[in-house]
């Protein structure tokens, strides 16, 4: 049996785990990776075929956090950030059989067709006065609601929560999703009013490198496979973890490549940086417990290009997403990647991605690729005016992808770090915890590893706690 001794050793080689990895690495502790697939990333893949360039998941990121910056930043020698077209800041909402432009002001407000005029009113005076949220934990369609009006949360939240969560607003945590958001709500009763003393309130920001939507130079694959270059041999991919071993200085990982023996690691600290089940898995039956009741949502991501001659709509915008209450339109949401960032598709073409299943059809993930793409074809034919076949078709399936904070998800999760405090040579990172995005990841990772490395500088590491894992049992 081959053993090997890291200082950190990190399970799971997505946005998370890699992130946690570059930031120790650049500190300058020895830290090893395992990851079970044959490439890192997780859901953060680009692959490009005859002149497309195709996010597998994420297609483009809202830099709005000082971790993301910063890391972008100090990966500004090895990949380089593409902002958005302006085409971009032009979101569509489908209804009613069309697509509406998503009004941005109070102009586009008093004359969209997406609302009916009761509703506009109900919005228009939502910002300006309703009833606070109080103690209550309220889910995003009751807050909405009591802000908004119903026909608001069912139209306009509900795609863009779609477009976020793949969720359903009658189950999402306005709490936990949105946490900023939900303290506002808890204190004001004129959102303008808050807006406004906010403004003569807040101390002046650092100034901003890059605003709004932004991608990189070769998608943002590139991005992972940067994080994932320093580490050389000391990250390995294709190494499916099979069991978890607290001992007195730390942790042993069995773990198997292929066919080859089972290989055993060892190391002081270790960040489990996987999905909820795999972690529960890995760590034991009280937090497999916890992690049991977390759902996820599959999706479908269908990427096709398209002859632009053979596009009648103008695709002059970032896309559509669909609401709650339009139960017949069998997609999610659409974006128009070449519209977006003109460099994920050649020459007179044009790249459209289709998100099918989520909250709404969770069946989506298992059927047939013929199915899937008569589904994307028959809506979106007449739509958008496609008079021809698609020049490329690419599929990518992702089961139980995006955690869903239903209500009580900030209470599981409060019991889950109380759990893994137990054991103060452990960590957990994932996007089930604090955020689904790649902003929310990666501020996660970056903050446990800059405590981790803080931690491993103390004279005296802490002493393990008494409750071992025999066996991978119960923390």
């Amino acid at each position: 049996m081959n053993t090997t001794a890291y200082e950190v050793l990190i399970v799971g080689g997505g946005i998370s785990g890699l992130t946690a990895a570059w930031h120790l690495n650049r500190a300058g502790v020895h830290v090893g990776l395992l990851e079970s697939l044959p490439t890192v990333g997780g859901c953060t893949q680009t692959h490009e075929r005859n002149g497309f360039l195709l996010e597998k998941g994420p297609f483009n990121v809202m830099v709005r956090d000082p971790s993301f910056e910063d890391l972008l930043s100090d990966l500004s020698d090895q990949v380089g950030v593409v902002s958005a077209s302006s085409t971009a800041r032009k979101r569509f909402i489908y209804r009613g059989g069309k697509l509406h432009l998503v009004p941005t002001n109070p102009v586009s407000l008093a004359t969209t067709r997406l609302l009916r005029p009761r509703s506009r009113a109900r919005l228009m005076a939502g910002m300006v006065m309703s009833k606070r949220s109080g103690d209550t934990e309220q889910t995003i369609e009751q807050a909405a609601s009591r802000r908004f009006g119903r026909e608001v949360a069912d139209t306009m939240i509900s795609a863009v929560i779609s477009g976020v969560f793949a969720g359903d607003i009658r189950k999402l945590s306005a709490n936990a999703c949105f946490p900023a958001v939900s303290r506002i709500d808890a204190r004001a009763r004129s959102l303008i009013g808050y807006g406004l003393a906010s403004a003569f309130r807040k101390k002046p920001k650092r100034p901003r490198r890059w605003r709004g939507l932004v991608s990189v130079d070769g998608g943002l694959g590139a991005l992972t496979a940067a994080l994932g270059k320093p580490m050389g041999p000391d990250l390995r991919t294709g190494a499916s973890v099979r069991q978890v071993r607290e001992t007195p200085d730390g942790y042993e990982i069995d773990f198997q490549s292929s066919d080859k023996p089972t290989e055993t690691l060892q190391c002081r600290y270790l960040i489990m940086a996987t999905p909820a089940a795999e972690a529960g898995r890995l760590l034991g039956s009280k937090i497999a417990d916890i992690a049991g009741t977390i759902e996820s949502a599959s999706l479908v991501v269908l990427n096709l290009g398209f002859r632009r001659s053979h596009v009648g709509h103008p695709l002059d915008g970032f896309g559509f997403l669909v609401p709650q209450n339009e139960p017949g339109f069998p997609l999610m949401g659409v974006l128009w990647a070449d519209s977006i960032f003109p460099h994920h598709a050649p020459p007179d073409h044009c790249l459209i991605r289709i998100f099918i299943g989520g909250a709404r059809d969770p069946g989506a993930i298992d059927r047939t690729e013929d199915q899937l793409l008569r589904t994307a074809t028959t809506a979106l034919r007449g739509l958008l005016d496609i008079s021809g076949d698609p020049v490329l078709v690419d599929f990518c399936r992702y089961r139980a992808a995006i955690p869903q904070y239903h209500l009580g998800h900030q209470a599981k999760i409060e019991q889950l770090h109380r759990i893994v405090a137990q054991s103060p040579r452990l960590r957990v990172i994932g996007n089930y915890l604090e955020g689904v995005s790649l902003n929310d990841c990666v501020r996660l990772a970056t903050h446990t590893a800059s405590d981790l490395v803080e931690q491993i500088k103390q004279p005296s590491p802490p002493q393990p706690s008494d409750q071992r894992l025999a066996n991978a049992g119960a923390i």
